[in-house]
């Protein structure tokens, strides 16, 4: 799979070219981002937080929607499916290393994340979100490249990798109750500041006297 990736046609590497610059420009705004500081992000305002919350609870869900195509072949034994959990497990891979660098780049300075491991507070969700989300990411970058390796020389996945499977299947179920956890720590707010609550919950500023969870 990897070598097929390195082949294809002119409009192949064109569109790869064009992405190449975009991940460029991206690369340089975050740079900048390192010099001048989180201003730059406009974080103070609530439309700029909704976009990063809510990108983080897309890829958190696709991460975890990796588990419905490993699952009928693990558990339902449904043979036609075999192949199709190579791809399940390395979307959750692709979308864990979009959720750990949405965060890198929410909190301003990448190395504010070994704080995250050298002085570690299990009262916080960054804490417990680390966890999960690597732990995701190790287990399925196991279990895919296993199973990737044995399909290429044909032959039938290791029975050692199941257990992990089964273990990575549990998992996704606890980046989704990490997420769960961050946002019950978030009041609702309009703009999706909460990514809970819909854009149309501006009305919710014009009733301070009544709790914001209750407008919708």
């Amino acid at each position: 799979m990897l070598e097929r990736a390195l082949k294809g046609s002119p409009r192949y590497y064109a569109w790869i070219g064009f992405l190449m610059v975009i991940i460029a420009i991206g690369g340089a705004v975050w740079i900048n981002q390192l010099m001048v500081g989180l201003k730059i992000t406009g974080m103070s305002r609530d439309v700029s937080w909704g976009f990063y919350i809510s990108q983080f609870t897309y890829l958190v869900g696709l991460a975890a929607s990796g588990v419905m195509i490993v699952l009928p072949y693990y558990f339902h034994k449904y043979k036609p499916n075999k192949h199709m959990v190579i791809f399940g497990e390395f979307m959750a891979i692709a979308a864990c290393i979009m959720c750990l660098l949405f965060i890198v780049v929410d909190i301003g300075q990448p190395q504010r994340m070994l704080n995250v491991i050298l002085h570690p507070t299990p009262n916080s969700i960054l804490f417990w979100d680390m966890i999960v989300l690597n732990g995701y990411l190790f287990l399925n970058l196991l279990c895919g490249w296993v199973c990737l390796e044995a399909d290429r020389m044909r032959l039938p996945h290791p029975k050692w990798v199941k257990p992990f499977i089964i273990i990575s299947i549990v998992w996704a179920f606890s980046i989704h109750t990490v997420t769960a956890f961050l946002y019950q720590g978030l009041p609702g707010r309009h703009y999706w500041l909460t990514a809970i609550l819909a854009p149309a919950s501006w009305q919710a500023r014009s009733a301070p006297d009544r709790p914001s969870c209750c407008w919708s």
